[in-house]
């Protein structure tokens, strides 16, 4: 498959008949797709044999739906991901069908490079060596393509940058990325705890696949006499997609959902004050939504190796204790003294969703997840203040009996 044009470097090379010198090493960059799984690119790296003729391109991105126990391995955190190979013309015409843009780069590597890299390529191909467990941010597709690179260049792309600071974190990228599919969007907000929201490094950037592009683009490597020379030879777009660009930074969602979380305080406020019947099932409904969202946090944190869902401050208003509040308040339909512990514990989801707006600003605990607390808080807030003001015990009142004859002192 004719990427490059026959008379480049690989060629002259091969005159010269110097081992490595018939293949050429590229990186291929896969656009944004439209299923979930493709909103955050894709890449490979590819081996041409000038000889033989063969052109494959490897990447760690393999995984199936229809593994026994897809779902749950998901969502522990547990799924094997798996590298392979597969023709690059197929593969181009696969990402040109479904509107992908298809980029590659040619490396600048020496024969000697060109052959580690291929072997160090089909060694991790091997069956016992090419499963490995996912993670989003630290170890997939994107990362694995990097490392390679990485080594065969003795840590030169790390040294580039590992130390150059980029001013953003790991959920701004999932949410820049994710933006399209808003809902999503927002489970990932909510999803995502406080270990995302440090700033990353160039380095950790790459876990996206462009970004790999970009920093390959911009590395420069010591040739034969030492003097640096661009890593990469010559690039090109193979297929360019129509479909809207890659989002530069991440929607602003304060106001739209903050908007929102108003108007169901609000609501929830309004109904109460008329007497309306609804309020009740309303807020039962509430608590229900934020039970699932809660429980399904402490799962992530304590059940799961999704590390970058632990420490989430989010709990505070997606707060599990309200399937305390909805048991309370089942128990008081039939015992009045049950009324009590629900206000007991309205009193206490109340109070820790009254934390929960200030913790993402709070020393130790800060979390860039404002939209999401503005989109709950308010509703948790009204919901838990209605319960409590229901439930609140009745006050005792004096009979004229307790005036005239006071209980004896002793």
């Amino acid at each position: 498959m004719g990427f490059w044009p026959s008379s480049g470097r690989a060629q002259v090379a091969d005159t010269a008949s110097i081992p490595g010198s018939e293949l050429t090493i590229y990186l291929m960059t896969m656009g944004q797709g439209d299923m979930i799984w493709e909103r955050y690119g894709h890449n490979a790296i590819g081996i041409r044999n000038s000889r033989t003729g063969e052109d494959i391109v490897y990447n760690w991105g393999l995984f199936a739906f229809d593994e026994p126990g897809f779902l749950g391995n998901f969502l522990r955190g547990e799924n094997m991901y798996w590298m392979g190979g597969q023709d690059a013309a197929a593969t181009v015409a696969y990402y040109r069908s479904i509107n992908r843009t298809v980029e590659v780069q040619e490396l600048n590597l020496s024969p000697p490079q060109r052959i580690a890299l291929r072997d160090f390529i089909h060694f991790n191909a091997r069956e016992e060596n090419k499963f490995y467990r996912y993670d989003e941010f630290l170890d997939n597709c994107s990362t694995r393509a990097r490392d390679a690179i990485n080594g065969v260049t003795g840590g030169a792309l790390k040294m580039a940058t590992d130390s150059l600071m980029t001013g953003t974190t790991y959920r701004w990228h999932a949410l820049r990325l994710m933006a399209e599919d808003r809902l999503a969007s927002v489970g990932i907000d909510i999803g995502l705890g406080r270990l995302t929201d440090r700033e990353i490094s160039a380095w950790e950037e790459m876990f996206i696949p462009m970004k790999v592009r970009d920093r390959v683009r911009d590395l420069r490597v010591p040739d034969e006499t030492g003097r640096l020379v661009p890593f990469v030879v010559s690039e090109r777009v193979l297929f360019q997609a129509q479909r809207s660009p890659e989002r530069t930074r991440p929607p602003l969602l304060v106001l739209p959902l903050g908007l929102i979380g108003i108007a169901l305080g609000g609501g929830l406020y309004m109904l109460w004050k008329r007497g309306s019947r609804a309020t009740i099932p309303l807020v039962i409904t509430f608590g229900a939504v934020m039970t699932v969202f809660g429980l399904a946090l402490l799962f992530l944190q304590f059940m799961s190796q999704h590390v970058s869902a632990y420490r989430n401050t989010n709990l505070f208003v997606y707060n599990p204790l309200w399937i305390a509040v909805l048991v309370a308040m089942l128990v008081a339909t039939r015992l009045s003294s049950a009324r009590r512990v629900v206000f007991v514990f309205s009193t206490i989801v109340g109070a820790f969703a009254a934390f929960g707006v200030i913790a993402p600003f709070l020393p130790g605990l800060r979390q860039g997840s404002f939209a999401v607390i503005a989109l709950a808080a308010p509703a948790a807030l009204m919901a838990a203040w209605i319960l409590r003001e229901r439930s609140k015990p009745e006050p005792v009142l004096a009979t004229p009996d307790d005036v005239l004859d006071p209980a004896p002192v002793a």
